[in-house]
């Protein structure tokens, strides 16, 4: 076949893609119409001075929620808008670099000396794509913000959330998490061996739906509800960080190129998206719902080794390691 016609199905396809994606995302966006009062409660929000956790943040506010925002970017004009946007200034910012798994466990035990309880944790923080270099604690970046350190966040808050009536974990995995490259042989005794740097992130959500899924079997005695959720395509800021990393790869050029152009056409804004996280843990209909990956169809399905028990026993008991949690933090 020509090099023309080659080139012209692949525009073909790429177009057809498109279309399809916008229909999908355009219908089937979840939207949040319960008028359920959260007065009375606290949320712990990680990631929530931008895109999707900036949007769940002034939600939860404006049904009365107190929320305690927990990100590196917090600026005076950012709270500005918040109280401009909600009435509200029912909120504390936090700082926390999630590089660092220091930096998780002061916050955390700031939190413990200050809260009695907490209601709602949404482990949203993540970032795209880094320079490769590694963190302080020896590990990959977007390994280490995406997944281990919401990882430790949570067990570190497990007992405060014991304390609330109707606690809530849910974590912001990605639709991407399907397209993961990680095998059973890459996880060993020590170490979550990235079989591609380019898929990075991929990994690191697919290792946040395999956490999500056990914390809530784990915590199920305790009538605490864990789930993950992919919010579908969304125009924010994550990837525009990540483009300064772009490397010649061919196939790094061509996903960025394509990933782009979805979200030119399809991609829905940050407001839209975080109505499926807001759903989650506001909604009566999700009220007894565990252990579920949750996205623009509910239930959704799970990606490639989610339900295999020695794998994902293997990602959890290496992660506990890698967070260096202590033998009373396990759970």
């Amino acid at each position: 076949m020509p090099v023309s016609d080659v080139f012209g199905w692949l525009v073909l396809l790429t177009i057809c893609a498109v279309i399809f994606f916008n229909i999908w995302f355009k219908y089937t966006c979840m939207k949040c119409n319960s008028n359920v009062c959260l007065v009375g409660k606290t949320a712990v929000v990680t990631g929530g001075s931008l895109g999707i956790g900036h949007e769940v943040v002034l939600s939860l506010l404006s049904r009365g929620c107190r929320v305690i925002i927990v990100d590196r970017v917090i600026t005076e004009d950012i709270e500005k808008s918040i109280i401009s946007e909600t009435k509200s200034s029912n909120f504390i910012f936090d700082y926390v670099d999630f590089a660092s798994f220091k930096s998780v466990r002061d916050f955390a035990e700031k939190l413990k000396k200050t809260e009695e309880k907490i209601d709602i944790l949404i482990n949203n923080v993540g970032i795209g794509k880094c320079d490769g270099t590694l963190t302080e604690d020896g590990l990959n970046k977007v390994m280490q913000v995406n997944y281990y350190s919401p990882f430790l966040l949570t067990h570190l808050l497990i007992d405060l959330l014991k304390k609330s009536e109707e606690p809530k974990i849910l974590f912001t995995a990605s639709i991407l998490s399907f397209s993961h490259q990680l095998f059973v042989d890459h996880v060993t005794d020590d170490n979550i061996i990235l079989p591609d740097k380019l898929t990075s992130y991929c990994t690191s959500k697919f290792c946040t739906v395999v956490a999500s899924d056990i914390f809530a079997k784990k915590l199920r005695k305790h009538n605490i509800k864990c789930n993950s959720y992919h919010p579908g395509a969304v125009k924010t800021n994550i990837f525009n960080e990540a483009r300064k990393y772009m490397t010649s790869n061919i196939l790094d050029v061509v996903a960025t190129i394509f990933g782009d152009f979805v979200l030119f056409v399809s991609g829905q804004t940050p407001k839209d998206a975080s109505q499926t996280a807001v759903n989650i843990v506001v909604s009566e209909e999700y009220q007894n719902v565990t252990g579920e990956f949750i996205g623009v169809f509910f239930p959704s399905l799970k990606p490639r080794g989610s339900h295999d028990k020695v794998f994902c026993k293997k990602i959890w008991k290496v992660s506990e390691k890698l967070v260096k949690l202590e033998p009373d933090e396990k759970l």
